[in-house]
């Protein structure tokens, strides 16, 4: 939280009269992601892991994304070293920009809501892991990715920079398809049929139109 109070202290005075409604969205966006995940991160510190696949990768992916979701649109709104590969859009792709951001925390804190104590930052499950499959988990198996999926297509809209905005895109791809399949493994290791007749009836980012077909629980989506 003081690393957005200080970011964006040093952008108001940075930008002075011209402060730009579609950098403050993004910041206050980000100040809203962090205050939705806050308590749940104090609460997953209470459970006693049980299985873990947290390794060099699944480090370095999160570090990627930290810095393109994060720090490098901190930093271009902050100061003005990224300000030359900046660019400029018509103000209806920020208004996008925005409407994205919002179904994003909505769907951030609803995925969050959903799991309580069975989120999770990492690869692991603890002691007394349950399949969550209510709310909606109900009609996606990763809604949380979903919602931050939104959120790095926002900000390209609302952070017109090529560095700071456009990165976390492809940022964020490069966690979301190396470790939602050791994602998805972790929990067939761990919830065995139950976890394939889930997979059968639901998407990973949206949900799946029609009934399974026969055998299809035992094929990833």
């Amino acid at each position: 939280m003081l690393l957005f109070l200080l970011a964006m202290l040093a952008y108001l005075w940075r930008r002075g009269s011209g402060v730009l409604w579609h950098e403050v969205a993004w910041a206050l966006a980000s100040f809203l992601q962090a205050a939705i995940r806050w308590p749940y991160v104090e609460a997953n510190r209470a459970n006693r892991i049980e299985a873990s696949r947290v390794g060099r990768l699944e480090q370095w992916l999160m570090f990627v994304v930290f810095m393109t979701l994060l720090c490098l649109p901190m930093l271009s709104i902050a100061t003005p070293w990224l300000d030359r590969f900046g660019y400029r859009l018509p103000w209806p792709a920020a208004a996008v920009g925005a409407v994205l951001m919002a179904a994003s925390l909505w769907l951030f804190h609803r995925a969050h809501a959903d799991l309580g104590r069975h989120w999770s930052p990492s690869l692991e499950v603890h002691v007394g892991h349950e399949l969550v499959t209510h709310g909606v988990y109900r009609h996606m198996r990763h809604p949380m990715y979903a919602s931050i999926w939104l959120f790095a297509l926002a900000q390209p809209l609302l952070i017109h920079n090529w560095v700071a905005g456009v990165l976390g895109v492809p940022g964020f791809a490069l966690l979301y398809f190396l470790r939602v399949p050791r994602e998805e493994r972790l929990m067939l290791d761990r919830f065995g049929s139950a976890y394939q007749d889930y997979m059968a009836r639901t998407g990973r980012l949206w949900p799946r139109g029609g009934r399974p077909r026969e055998g299809q629980g035992r094929r990833f989506s």
